[in-house]
């Protein structure tokens, strides 16, 4: 094979080479083109469908029934904070050391639905003096009797054991009286504060009524 003869043969492997690379350019500019064209049928078709989905009467439905929702959350905390549970701050030191100055706890409105309040329990009383609420431990129960003696509480004579109470605490009748005797009518209950030397209690107040008991508080 002559120079001559090579050189033409690169010219047209060349000439070849280019006429491919502008034939892909070519289809790929077309595909691209074609794409481009068929984009706003695409977009009218997606948007048919969705259409055809879509209705302002079920839009309204969907946010009538959010709205419900939050309607039935928010009247469900509200019935529940207010005639079930409900959050309460202890003020005073009068129920030391079982509940803490300024903590918070639950109290359960819902506890003496099906029984009457026992004695031990902690629960929340309207305060007869007027000043808001308190919390007090029941010591004694309708038609029990009460005695506070030598600095021992007994009830229908027999000594309360009060293993609540702080090693050594000693419980007095106010008014420096040396014993005192209390005898509950059918609606009356007798609350004292764990810390004796330092609550205002039924010893200040006398017995309360069922109605001032607003329900058990949960530690």
């Amino acid at each position: 094979m002559t120079m001559r003869e090579r050189k033409s043969t690169f010219h047209r492997l060349s000439v070849r080479a280019k006429w491919m690379l502008r034939r892909l350019q070519r289809s790929r500019a077309g595909q691209s083109a074609r794409r481009l064209k068929r984009a706003p049928a695409r977009l009218a078709r997606w948007w048919s469908i969705y259409s055809l989905r879509f209705s302002w009467g079920l839009f309204f439905v969907e946010c009538a029934s959010v709205l419900c929702l939050l309607a039935l959350a928010a009247l469900s905390f509200l019935l529940i904070s207010h005639f079930v549970f409900q959050s309460v701050q202890v003020q005073g030191p009068s129920m030391y050391p079982t509940l803490i100055n300024s903590n918070i706890y639950w109290l359960d409105h819902f506890a003496y639905e099906f029984h009457d309040p026992r004695p031990g329990d902690i629960v929340a009383i309207k305060d007869p003096t007027g000043h808001g609420f308190d919390v007090k431990r029941i010591i004694a129960v309708p038609m029990q009797s009460i005695y506070i003696d030598d600095g021992k509480v007994y009830v229908d004579g027999k000594v309360l054991p009060e293993p609540y109470l702080q090693p050594h605490e000693e419980t007095y009748a106010y008014e420096r009286k040396p014993n005192e005797l209390w005898c509950l009518a059918p609606d009356q209950f007798f609350v004292m504060g764990d810390n004796r030397g330092n609550s205002c209690d039924s010893r200040t107040f006398g017995p309360i009524s069922r109605d001032l008991i607003l329900g058990r508080v949960i530690r």
